[in-house]
Formats: structure tokens, sequence, C-alpha cells
């Protein structure tokens, strides 16, 4: 006797295991549930192909173009991949909505003997799923903000934080931006899968924990951090690194000595500021550049740009319960250790 495939809702559950997405490679690459394979039953040309005569010609021949595709690619992932999947292994199956795409996989999968489970709603009701629950998340934790004018090494200290067993969220790994105006490490994710990576690392923390959270602008590069999480950042404790500016300097040499050996991109780059600042501003930077003199680039790009935009955005946070660690001297394990004692 066949044995009927499962189907259930998430409802707030966190799939683990095998998770498998039947959709297109590009709705895949614009966000999936984290941890997905995506074996698309159709892929790209052959879901608008089939789209197409579904809406041009008829159904019957759309179903009997897209079943031809399903079956020969579903094949395909079968001696491609299904040999070194464990039989009673957790298995996930999921389309747009949990339908025929999904459907289909599913069935031969299960007839094969694996145990796949559809989730019932597909993608849409995950992404639903995001967005109803991503507040509750971000209200269930003790936030503590790390702040610090550009080069105090705030991200080196989070992660150290981490290292010592401290929960952490990282915004700006998560966009793949170092959240400032040289900071772009493309490609980011879409916004969709930027609040689907925060969304998971959130119900990955125990309710209630205390997490560090760098202070950020309400845009990391191209994607916007959401409004609940923006409020929790203003109004939470915060500590603030301070460190004299030879030593900010030199850090950031270390962190952006990528461009260094790129004189264009690194013009392009600072061109973005025309209107903002005077163009005497703008031309001492380039003449800096073209002197390979990267520690007076540097030193004033601080002056000019970076600590005038950090002071603006210091009025953002909380007034109340700011902590201030200066690290000239410190080693960073005696820094992470005066910021545990101040958070406490």
């Amino acid at each position: 006797m066949q044995r009927q495939i499962q189907r259930r809702k998430l409802d707030g559950e966190l799939p683990h295991g095998l998770i498998l997405d039947a959709r297109s490679p590009a709705e895949f690459a614009i966000d999936h549930i984290p941890g997905a394979i995506n074996l698309p039953t159709l892929d790209d040309q052959q879901r608008h192909e089939v789209g197409t005569l579904y809406t041009q010609v008829n159904p019957f021949q759309a179903r009997l173009k897209g079943a031809a595709y399903a079956n020969r690619n579903i094949a395909d992932y079968i001696e491609r991949y299904a040999l070194d999947w464990p039989p009673n292994h957790p298995m996930w199956v999921y389309c747009w909505r949990g339908g025929q795409r999904s459907g289909s996989l599913a069935l031969v999968l299960n007839e094969i003997g694996f145990k796949p489970t559809l989730i019932n709603g597909g993608y849409k009701h995950w992404r639903n799923q995001v967005i109803a629950e991503l507040p509750g998340a971000i209200a269930d934790l003790d936030w503590r903000v790390l702040s610090g004018a550009t080069g105090t090494g705030k991200t080196a200290l989070l992660h150290q934080l981490q290292a010592q067993g401290q929960p952490i969220l990282d915004l700006e790994g998560l966009a793949n931006h170092r959240g400032s105006l040289l900071g772009h490490l493309d490609p980011q994710p879409s916004q969709r899968g930027f609040e689907t990576q925060l969304y998971w690392a959130l119900k990955h923390l125990p309710a209630g924990a205390q997490v560090w959270v760098e202070s950020e602008s309400a845009r990391i590069g191209q994607l916007t951090v959401p409004e609940p999480l923006m409020r929790a950042i203003q109004s939470a404790p915060q500590v603030e690194v301070i460190d004299s500016i030879d030593e900010r300097v030199q850090r950031l040499l270390g962190d952006y000595a990528h461009y260094c050996g790129g004189q264009t991109d690194l013009k392009g780059q600072l061109s973005r500021l025309r209107g903002r600042y005077a163009n005497a501003t703008i031309q001492g930077w380039f003449d800096s550049i073209d002197r390979g003199d990267w520690s007076a680039l540097v030193a004033s790009l601080l002056h000019e740009h970076y600590d005038p935009t950090y002071a603006h955005g210091q009025k953002r946070l909380s007034s109340h319960a700011k902590q201030v660690v200066n690290r000239s001297g410190l080693t960073p394990q005696a820094c992470v250790e005066r910021l545990l004692q101040l958070a406490s």
C-alpha cells in the first residue's frame, strides 16, 4: 500500500534536516528557508515556457509539458543526490504554495522510501511566518548595544564576545556589508533574504537572553533594518568603545587594505559624497590617494565624514545607561572583560 505523504504547516516551527526547495533558481535566489537545497522541478526557462502555454494555449498542454520537464529533472536529482540521503532522515519539501511542483518531487521520494513532509502553504507560508513572528522574536531578547566610532574595532569585539559564549547578532554579517560608505562586500542578499536570515538567527537564541548587537543606522548598504529592531537598538543600554585616532587609523588600514591597490574604485566611492562636502575636501582625498598616503586619507575621512556621521547617529540611541570603555592600552581580551562588567 502506498504510504500517504505527510503535510504540515510550520506554525512557528523551524524545519531541520534535509530541506528541498522545488522552486525555480530565480525564486530561490531571492529568498529561501535557510539550509534549503534548490532542486527545481522546473528551471527558470521551463517555468516561463509552461506558464506561457497555460495562459496562451490551454492548461492541459501546459501540464503535459510541465510533467515531462519535471520527471526528467527529478530523475536527474535522484541519480545525482539521493544515494547520499539516509532514508529515515527528516525531509521537508516545498515550492511557492506547496502545490504541484513540490508535490511531484515529494511523490517520487515517497515512492522510493523516503519520508518527505510537504510544507503546507510552501514558501508563501514561510514568508508570512517571518513577517508575523519577527517583532516578537526581537522583543523576547534583552539587548545590549555596542557602539563606537569607525575604527574602534566593534565587529571584532562582537565576535570575541561570541567566542566567550555571549549571544550576539551580527547584522553586518547577515547583510554582507560593513555598514559604511566603503563597506560593501557584494553581493548583498535581497531584503527578503536578509529578513529571513535575521529571523532564523533570532529564533535560535534562547528567549530572554542578553544579546549584543552593534549600533547601526536604518540602512546597511542597500538593505533596511526592520523597524522593530531599530527601536530595540535605539532604546537598549549601550556600551561605547573609544580609542585614539592613531589606533583607529591603523586598524582601518588593516581592515580596508583591499582599497589601497585600486585607486579608481576608491575614488568612485568617494565621489558619491560630492555635494555633501566641498570640492576642495574631495580633491584633498584624491590627492592622498594619488600619493599613496593612506594614513592621511583615513585620518581625514574620519575627521571630515565618519566621526560627524557617528556623532549624529548617537543622538538616536538611548541616553540612559550608557557606559564607556576606553580601549587604548587594553588587549582585546581585557576590553571584552570590561564590556561584560559594564553590561552585567
